[in-house]
């Protein structure tokens, strides 16, 4: 009985007396072998995951009504994940009442976060109701705010009328289109500058 509570603190001291014969063997064998890789002591950095699409097909919608069919012959991922480069784009933008709008375009960068479209290079509009052609080289729509911006000049042809004009904005709600810089008009024959 006495050997079973003095082994309780015989074994420790045990230990304590005799570190000097067992640390330095203990220690060599818990060194860590090889060299020190520096890449370990910085953080991995931030992977993102690039792809690629062919026949890409976007719906937008806004109040339970679609408001943009997006298509495009190919899509990938730049350094940006959010946002998606293409190429050969044909989107259909609908206003309030269904009638269609299709834009062709050579490429275009949609951001899936602010679903803003980007359309860039041989930009043309054509409003089917109003027989209407927008030509441009840069085009934005934005679905939450239902508006188009063309920041660079536009050629604008409708039955009776061709407006050349420095920028465009129109707003897909209310119907409005707003011209400047520069505005050249011909209506039927007759020249406004």
């Amino acid at each position: 009985m006495k050997l079973n509570r003095n082994i309780i603190w015989i074994v420790p001291l045990f230990f304590i007396i005799t570190y000097p014969l067992w640390s330095i063997p203990v220690g060599d064998f818990l060194t860590p072998r090889g060299g020190f890789d520096p890449e370990i002591k910085h953080p991995p950095t931030k992977q993102t995951q690039k792809f690629s699409l062919d026949k890409v097909k976007i719906t937008q919608n806004q109040n339970g009504k679609k408001t943009a069919f997006i298509i495009a012959d190919t899509a990938h991922t730049g350094d940006n994940p959010d946002i998606l480069l293409m190429d050969n784009v044909n989107a259909d933008i609908f206003d309030d009442d269904g009638n269609i709008t299709n834009i062709i375009a050579k490429n275009g960068e949609y951001h899936t976060e602010t679903k803003l479209l980007t359309l860039i290079k041989d930009v043309v509009v054509h409003k089917i109701q109003d027989k209407q052609f927008l030509y441009t080289d840069l085009l934005y729509y934005d679905n939450d705010r239902r508006n188009v911006h063309c920041p660079g000049a536009t050629l604008l042809e409708a039955e009776g009328a061709t407006i050349n004009g420095g920028r465009l904005d129109y707003d897909i709600t209310t119907g409005t289109y707003v011209i400047d810089k520069r505005v050249h008009c011909v209506l039927d024959g007759l020249v406004a500058p």
